[in-house]
């Protein structure tokens, strides 16, 4: 998201010209607002994504993984990018407090520290996707594949390698630069530049198109084919008079609940994400339009900009509210009572004392699919 920013603005805009207007200028008064919805998402973020943590070591249910990989994720944008943001809307500027080498390399770091988090949020959202196309249109085959731990770690492995990957270019770009704001004045900002090996609007354009469409265009696409696809076979399935059985109908559930889980997930993307990209590409191609000091332009991209940041926090709280269980066991974790919580991977149940017991079975779609093919093949 910083490449991405950065890839529209030019020197003028931290305040080497005076004879153009900034976006901060053509928006005065907004700080607060700004402050309050980063402190708010730092702190639903980081509350959330721990609490979701938490809850998948607990379960230890071998797909959850993906789901502790992408709070990891999260949890990065919170840490690196957003406290950035609320200093710089305090001071009024955008100067980098850390000056020198350390400057320089907290630059480059935290940069890239918080922009792999969404290529590594959407490429998992992306094996989510296959997985669950696999269980819906090929339960045999996910069943086969399904257990092991090792695959999913490598996969998981490998959303980093390749964002990492993607942002490598981070490392040469983002440098500090110093930057006039007056006469005698200056401040060290923390920019992305392809000078003096590039040129400078050629190499910005042409690698913010490649993170677009690596980063977001292709995982939306992808995702969205996949859960259509997916949700065209349970709908094919409800239909079929086998799916009558209990065990049928437990799966049947289960696949439903986690579709509207992706369904949710879909929306969320777009809208954070859509605004942004549009407002993005504007930037890109005609840059000129915000020096215009154009007040419904720039009301359009402080809102994606604002809307774009609150993504780290979002995940989490969809998947308390759509993963089976998750909901129960946070509200038992808050209420400081304990439960019964039934594995349905092992079977192995931990007791507690109190007057009001429930089994918690968290993600049955799995357990569903073997109960129902061991029955479907006894004579």
């Amino acid at each position: 998201m910083a490449a991405i920013e950065n890839t529209s603005l030019n020197l003028s805009e931290f305040g080497l010209s005076n004879e153009t207007s900034s976006p901060k200028q053509c928006l005065v008064g907004m700080s607060k607002v700004s402050i309050a919805v980063y402190v708010f998402t730092i702190l639903a973020s980081l509350i959330a994504n721990s609490l979701l943590i938490s809850l998948c070591v607990r379960k230890k249910e071998t797909w959850l993984l993906y789901v502790i990989n992408m709070a990891v994720s999260d949890l990065l944008v919170a840490i690196f990018l957003l406290p950035r943001f609320i200093v710089n809307e305090i001071a009024r500027s955008n100067d980098f407090l850390v000056h020198g080498p350390g400057g320089t390399f907290l630059c480059k770091m935290c940069s890239f520290l918080s922009d792999i988090s969404l290529s590594v949020s959407t490429l998992t959202l992306v094996m989510i996707a296959v997985e669950r196309f696999v269980a819906v249109v090929h339960p045999l085959l996910h069943i086969r594949i399904s257990n092991s731990r090792k695959r999913r770690r490598l996969l998981i492995a490998l959303t980093w390698l390749l964002a990492a990957g993607f942002h490598l270019p981070y490392f040469y770009t983002f440098k500090l630069v110093r930057v006039a704001v007056g006469k005698g004045d200056y401040i060290q900002v923390c920019y992305s530049t392809w000078e003096p090996a590039f040129d400078d609007n050629t190499g910005h354009v042409h690698y913010s198109i490649f993170l677009f469409t690596a980063v977001l265009i292709l995982p939306l696409l992808v995702i969205s084919v996949l859960y259509i696809a997916v949700a065209l076979r349970i709908y094919i399935n409800s239909m079929r008079k086998f799916r009558l059985g209990r065990v049928s109908r437990k799966r049947q559930e289960s696949a439903q609940n986690l579709l509207w889980m992706a369904v949710a997930t879909v929306a969320a993307f777009l809208i954070c994400w859509t605004m942004y990209i549009i407002i993005a590409f504007i930037n890109l191609f005609s840059p000129s339009v915000m020096l215009t000091c154009n007040k419904s332009y720039m009301i359009a991209s402080y809102i994606a900009n604002l809307l774009a940041s609150c993504y780290c926090a979002v995940n989490p709280w969809l998947c308390f509210i759509f993963i089976p269980g998750f909901s129960r066991v946070l509200r038992a974790m808050i209420q400081n009572r304990k439960f019964i919580v039934s594995d349905a991977r092992s079977g192995n149940r931990s007791s507690s004392q109190g007057s009001n017991k429930s089994n918690v079975t968290m993600l049955p779609l799995e357990s569903s699919m073997k109960q129902e093919v061991r029955e479907r093949s006894e004579p």
